[in-house]
């Protein structure tokens, strides 16, 4: 047996039971797997059915089983096997994109138990200049179905690309370590910056949290977010611009259940 489970079983008498029946005396070795201590076979009848309650265990073992009647008592062997547990990361691969030097980027991974075991996170291990993470500490256990959350940042402090991971290591059936990739570049500080400001929607039937602002390289269809946080504000500077380029933006607002809205009209604009 593996995990939490009800085991239905049998004892059977050779003869049937007797006026007044038979009382059948149950035993187990083993606190993962109990049931009711005595039962009586019914007057006429022959067999007993109950149920074994198994609970978890954190290592293979075995239960030994025994029905005692009369000075007879047969037994039987149950194997109660370690139930399986396994780690899930909703992401093994977290891109931060283009930072602006000294303006940290949060983003959030979470991580799950879908096994029917526990799972035991025993340490996170995190290498690459620039960034850091929050949100939890360790050991941390997860029951199944159960989920936390990680937050990562990037604060790149020179310009260039950085590469970084973040090392999980735990006791998941699915291997001892998990390892998340991250990647970042750092934007030195432009002597220009694009200030935008837009009007909030009106009517809407939901309440507006923020707005989500991207930005595509003009001419490119490949539009990416500038800050994974909802901005509250109905304005927003972007710094990260180069001279000589030119940009197309669009603004999204985000409402109370976390949807986004269609995009807005594009605005372009050509830096010098």
């Amino acid at each position: 047996m593996t995990g939490s489970v009800n085991v239905p079983c049998e004892a059977i008498l050779t003869t049937a039971a007797g006026t007044g029946g038979v009382k059948v005396v149950l035993a187990s070795s083993d606190s993962a797997a109990v049931f009711q201590p005595s039962m009586t076979i019914p007057a006429g009848s022959s067999n007993l059915w109950f149920h074994v309650t198994c609970t978890a265990v954190s290592s293979t073992q075995t239960a030994t089983l025994s029905a005692s009647e009369g000075g007879v008592s047969i037994t039987f062997v149950l194997t109660l096997n370690a139930a399986p547990a396994l780690l899930s990361v909703s992401s093994s691969k977290v891109a931060f994109g283009d930072v602006a030097l000294n303006s940290p980027a949060t983003q959030t991974i979470s991580l799950g138990s879908t096994g029917i075991g526990p799972v035991t996170v025993s340490s996170a291990k995190l290498t690459g200049t620039g960034f850091s993470l929050a949100g939890a500490s360790f050991p941390l256990t997860l029951n199944p179905s159960q989920t936390a959350t990680l937050d990562l940042e990037f604060d790149p402090t020179a310009a260039g690309a950085a590469t970084g991971a973040l090392t999980l290591t735990s006791n998941s059936a699915g291997g001892a370590s998990t390892v998340v990739t991250l990647t970042g570049t750092g934007e030195a500080a432009s002597s220009y910056q694009v200030n935008l400001s837009w009007n909030a929607p009106s009517g809407s039937t939901m309440t507006i949290a923020g707005y989500h602002v991207y930005r595509a390289t003009s001419g490119s269809s490949s539009y990416a977010l500038l800050d994974s946080s909802i901005d509250a504000g109905t304005t927003y500077s972007d710094i990260t611009v180069s001279a000589g380029a030119a940009y197309d933006y669009y603004v999204e607002s985000v409402d109370s259940a976390g949807v986004s809205s269609a995009p807005s009209s594009v605005f372009a604009i050509s830096i010098p």
